[in-house]
């Protein structure tokens, strides 16, 4: 394994990652939250995941300020694929992956629902939908028209949770809600049971692989 540090720049953009290589014909590209970053539990597990199944995974280093969110859903994915297109065109034009797994959390949800599962480069790439704003409309209507496989999991306590995330269940795309969980996917001062919820989410990925 051999873990590479890079940046790419454009006239106006210069963003980082992370390229984790195994030399296996898969990767994962992860988009992590404003907040929650690659070294949080859930994130974390993943990428073990995705190495232990010989997966190379790029984790994107980008940062926003909080006034970001207060912009609309389209103007929000905009403004990240500027930097996430050119953490993608960098790595993909140097190697030649058989197969693409997206993982996004929070944030990390709206370029990748809003932008690359719209993009029919991407039409079989796996996704992986780790908390998303479903409470955004534009957001839900998208997924509503999902094709992709792929697994949703979300919190029953989390902020942006709605009843309504059943209606996004298909033959391909598999829904895991999590009874008391919150937007971090943490049962509140309970460990054995926000372990319990993280164990479940990484079930649901791996028969995904």
């Amino acid at each position: 394994m051999h873990v590479d540090q890079k940046s790419v720049s454009s006239q106006t953009h210069r963003i980082t990652y992370t390229h984790i290589k195994t030399g296996g014909p898969r990767i994962c590209f992860m988009f992590s939250g404003l907040g929650y970053t690659y070294e949080k539990p859930l994130l974390y597990y993943v990428t073990m995941l995705m190495l232990k199944h010989g997966i190379d995974v790029v984790q994107i280093h980008y940062a926003y300020s909080k006034e970001l969110m207060t912009k609309s859903t389209d103007e929000i994915a905009d403004v990240m694929m500027q930097d996430i297109d050119l953490v993608l065109q960098d790595v993909l034009s140097h190697s030649d992956y058989k197969n693409i797994i997206f993982a996004g959390k929070s944030i990390g949800t709206i370029p990748l629902i809003q932008r690359v599962m719209k993009d029919e480069v991407y039409k079989d790439a796996v996704m992986l939908l780790l908390t998303p704003l479903l409470t955004r409309t534009e957001l839900f209507e998208s997924l509503l028209e999902n094709t992709h496989k792929g697994l949703l999991v979300i919190g029953a306590r989390d902020h942006y949770y709605t009843e309504e995330v059943y209606q996004l269940k298909t033959n391909t795309m598999n829904i895991e809600v999590i009874e008391n969980a919150d937007h971090s996917l943490d049962v509140l001062y309970t460990p054995t049971e926000s372990l319990k919820a993280l164990e479940t989410v990484l079930n649901g990925i791996e028969k995904l692989l």
